[in-house]
């Protein structure tokens, strides 16, 4: 048998980097997501997160740095001092968690969004979550498993707070003792993404899409509620720095296609409370590979929001039906058609309108609100304002491919004169060997956010002056640009795999050195090994570079056969060498 040296072998390589395989966010390609409402004419809610530059000392920690909580003047929570919400710290606070992340710990993920537990904790749901270590040179680990979606508790003190990630349990139970996380809500092998919810008395209800299995397009497969105990989710976050877990009760909601077809009507898209009452918006797909979605509406008083037989459905007109299949999709007014809206938005109420925000169509960099007089619209498409652009987004090496999606209203970090809309990025960027960008940098994956001033929704408003953090640009593709693509349009999302022109041998006794051309980054390469005549059979070793070295062989002629393979294990045209060993 055949051996292989050193460095050479897919063993040599950080086994944890090959556990998992990363598959394309279908929120990267759909601007999927869902948001929280904002009652209008009522200050929008209490409380911000603001973290603190001083770093922990000593090895890298469970917890994140410092942060410092204040709350908005006039709470019902917890009174404080009225300070603007500052988005660059915001962005900072997740950088660094992710960048001090240990095998419990969230490192990266999407479909953000922020309930309060307290008057000192809030819970962060996730969609998609990788957990660490992860870096912004050396991406996720994926040493303990990547999860379809999580939760971060956020505690603070008068010295700042803590971060604990709860998962469905299995990440890992200490140092050096890696697992493999599960989802708060599904199995590993579900896609439970979430949407939006709110709590209501001591409970959080939250709703959860699920997809089938598979790569884009997702197919649709329904929704389910998620209730949390709020005092469970709490003392998660006050336990242990390794594996805190929760289950919440699931109701699944039935499923309803629309008589014209496509996909089921997907709830809780976003939720906007009024009073007593939620209105709770919907989406669906006229066809499984459509980006924009028909929108839906249904209303319910707030206590009996996870009791799918009190929900109401607008029927049009004004009017309400008691099942879902009298419900009709929502006319979204001029300057639209029927089925414009992502499903990502948010609806709130602001300057005596409401106002759908959402991320524009994938690749572009703006975020924008179209407002209407009633939650069931019309939003007018020809009214609309942009809130937001985001310079660092782009479909082109020059900004590593970015693309912005989920764009939501965050009303726990709002004050009563500034909006906080968190949003998520991704790349859609591939190399030479398909290895998405997520293998090269976490800063692909983490949540950002925005400041608008409310008065932006006020009658003839002009441009807001919006605020961000600094744009968090590593330059990956534009320092080696023919070596990146945009994954997007390219036959399973791959480029090409170029071939192995030629391969070089040297044999002395028992062993031969193989090399050959380097194809391009990300690629690996089949070394075939066989006696002249015989078939290729099954490759003696993986090779991560431009060489490799075999050992063991007994004196005689063999074929050295070296095949280029992506990640996606999709392979090139290879090369063959003759060689004897003495």
């Amino acid at each position: 048998m055949a051996q292989v040296s050193g460095t050479d072998t897919e063993a040599a390589r950080s086994p944890a980097r090959h556990r998992h395989r990363v598959t394309p966010r279908r929120r990267g390609l759909e601007i999927a997501g869902l948001v929280l409402g904002i009652a209008a004419g009522v200050g929008i809610a209490v409380g911000w997160l603001v973290p603190s530059l001083r770093h922990l000392s000593g090895p890298p920690p469970v917890n994140s740095p410092p942060v410092v909580v204040h709350d908005t003047p006039g709470s019902s929570e917890s009174p404080g001092s009225p300070m603007a919400p500052d988005p660059a710290a915001l962005d900072a606070e997740w950088a660094a968690y992710s960048d001090r992340s240990g095998c419990a710990d969230w490192a990266g993920g999407d479909g953000v969004s922020a309930i309060r537990l307290n008057a000192t904790q809030l819970a962060w749901f996730f969609s998609d979550t990788f957990i660490g270590p992860a870096g912004p040179t050396t991406g996720f680990s994926h040493l303990s498993g990547f999860a379809h979606n999580a939760v971060v508790v956020q505690t603070g003190t008068r010295h700042g707070s803590a971060l604990v990630t709860v998962t469905g349990g299995g990440a890992c139970a200490g140092p050096g003792r890696p697992g493999n996380a599960a989802p708060v809500v599904g199995d590993s092998n579900d896609r439970y993404w979430d949407e939006d919810g709110l709590r209501t008395g001591g409970t959080i209800v939250k709703f959860y899409n699920r997809y089938a299995a598979g790569t884009f397009p997702f197919v649709p497969l329904g929704t389910v509620i998620a209730v949390f105990d709020a005092g469970q989710l709490g003392s998660a976050g006050r336990g242990s720095r390794y594996g805190a877990t929760t289950r919440p009760a699931v109701v699944p909601l039935p499923s309803y296609i629309p008589p014209a077809g496509g996909s089921p009507v997907l709830w809780g898209a976003a939720v906007l409370r009024l009073g007593n009452t939620v209105y709770v918006y919907g989406t669906q797909s006229p066809r499984a590979s459509d980006l924009l979605r028909h929108l839906y509406l249904a209303r319910v008083p707030v206590t009996q929001l996870a009791v799918f037989s009190s929900w109401r459905f607008y029927a049009g007109a004004g009017t309400w039906a008691t099942g879902q299949q009298g419900a009709r999709p929502l006319s979204l007014g001029p300057g639209s058609t029927s089925a414009d809206v992502s499903s990502g938005f948010s609806v709130i109420g602001a300057g005596g309108r409401y106002w759908l925000i959402q991320a524009e169509a994938a690749g572009s960099p703006d975020i924008d609100a179209y407002p209407a007089g009633a939650p069931w619209g019309p939003f007018d498409f020809t009214a609309g304002r942009r809130l937001y652009r985001d310079p660092s987004i782009g479909l082109d090496d020059a900004h590593d491919f970015r693309i912005m999606y989920e764009a939501r209203a965050e009303p726990v970090l709002s004050t009563r004169d500034t909006l906080v809309i968190s949003y998520n990025v991704n790349s859609e960027g591939v190399n030479t060997g398909c290895v998405p960008m997520a293998y090269y940098t976490n800063t692909v994956t983490l949540p950002r956010f925005v400041t608008v001033p409310l008065a932006a929704f006020g009658p003839g408003a002009q441009a807001p002056a919006a605020r961000s953090g600094p744009s968090d640009d590593p330059g990956i593709a534009r320092r080696h640009p023919a070596q990146w693509f945009l994954s997007w349009g390219l036959r399973h999302g791959c480029p090409h795999v170029p071939a192995v022109t030629s391969v070089r041998a040297s044999a002395e006794s028992g062993q031969v050195r193989l090399s050959w051309p380097d194809a391009g980054p990300g690629l690996r390469y089949l070394v075939y090994l066989h006696q002249p005549g015989q078939p290729d059979g099954r490759p003696v070793i993986t090779a991560y570079h431009d060489g490799a070295t075999l050992t063991g062989l007994s004196p005689g002629s063999y074929v050295a056969r070296v095949v280029p393979a992506n990640f996606r294990k999709y392979t090139g045209r290879g090369a063959t060498v003759t060689v004897t060993v003495p």
